[in-house]
């Protein structure tokens, strides 16, 4: 059964490329997935962090057959969308076994598209809907191509991440305690170790990063503090975002800016799917005194490289 979201038109209307991308991505996930593995999916999605609704349509339309290695992947999924963190790695030697090689990576890159897509849905809704913007939806509908064509659900992912990047209307501060928020919540080692360079340049030194944890409590502007509040509510329990904290995203920022706000947040949020393979360390990179290594992207909204020392656009 296809499972229609609703993004708001004025999220499609302010970004339509990103948009267009992320439904492309979605028709590769749903491509990717057993037809009855994917509808169980959804309906944990829809549980665990929605009202309950779909999953409810799910239901009545008759869920098909379960097997073991459903079973295991729907135990997975739930501990993935609760908190990635918490995946062990018996919990990825269960799934392996169900799903070996790629088609593993393949799996929880999909479940990581449809959950964010899902999340992305209700925050976005809350934020883009008041008199400001169309507050018509449109529908985002799943279905199935008969193109013939292998999905490359990766490849699709990529180019949305890209086009994301691509948005210039936050500022570099915002956009990496954003960032580092999301690399904290989800326990994400590289992205933990990482600093974005333009931010770095702007403000964004050690000491105000280290704000992200409690930064409720600290002195942080009050416009980073709705961002990062947003961005809690986005990655955690998206009815948690109160009509307080709504009313002054709205009044704060401009709909273009809270657009790329969420985009944003789904951005760097794919960090979920390296660390439920256990792929997030950061060994690779090179480091400075501190364990920190910087970064940046170019306009094709594609990194750069890594370097010890902030370079690139906007460094010192």
């Amino acid at each position: 059964m296809p499972i229609d979201l609703q993004l708001p038109a004025a999220l499609s209307e302010l970004r339509p490329e990103a948009v267009a991308l992320l439904a492309v991505a979605n028709e590769c996930a749903r491509q990717s997935v057993d037809p009855n593995l994917l509808e169980l999916v959804q309906a944990r999605i829809d549980t665990l962090i929605g009202s309950g609704f779909l999953s409810q349509q799910i239901l009545a339309n008759g869920a098909g057959e379960s097997t073991a290695s459903h079973n295991v992947a729907v135990a997975f999924a739930e501990q993935f969308i609760i908190d990635v963190g918490g995946i062990t790695d018996t919990d990825r030697e269960a799934l392996a076994a169900h799903f070996p090689g790629e088609t593993m990576r393949e799996f929880i890159t999909a479940l990581y598209i449809l959950e964010c897509t899902y999340r992305l849905s209700l925050v976005a809704q809350m934020l883009l809907t008041d008199g400001s913007v169309p507050a018509d939806t449109i529908a985002f509908r799943m279905t199935t191509s008969n193109s013939g064509e292998q999905p490359d659900i990766r490849r699709s992912l990529k180019d949305y991440q890209d086009a994301v990047v691509r948005g210039t209307d936050l500022d570099p501060v915002t956009t990496e305690l954003v960032r580092l928020r999301c690399a904290r919540t989800h326990n994400c080692r590289i992205c933990q170790t990482l600093r974005l360079s333009d931010a770095r340049a702007a403000g964004a030194d050690d000491t105000m990063t280290a704000k992200v944890d409690f930064y409720e409590l600290s002195d942080l502007d009050e416009l980073h503090k709705i961002a990062l509040r947003i961005t809690d509510a986005l990655i955690t329990r998206p009815e948690t975002l109160s009509l307080e904290t709504v009313d002054a995203a709205r009044a704060n920022y401009s709909p273009v800016q809270l657009a790329e706000l969420c985009l944003d947040i789904t951005k760097w949020s794919t960090q979920k799917i390296h660390v439920a393979l256990g792929t997030d360390g950061a060994d690779a990179v090179p480091k400075n005194e501190h364990g920190m290594s910087f970064f940046g992207f170019d306009d094709l909204g594609q990194v750069t490289g890594y370097s010890s020392i902030p370079t690139g656009k906007g460094s010192p």
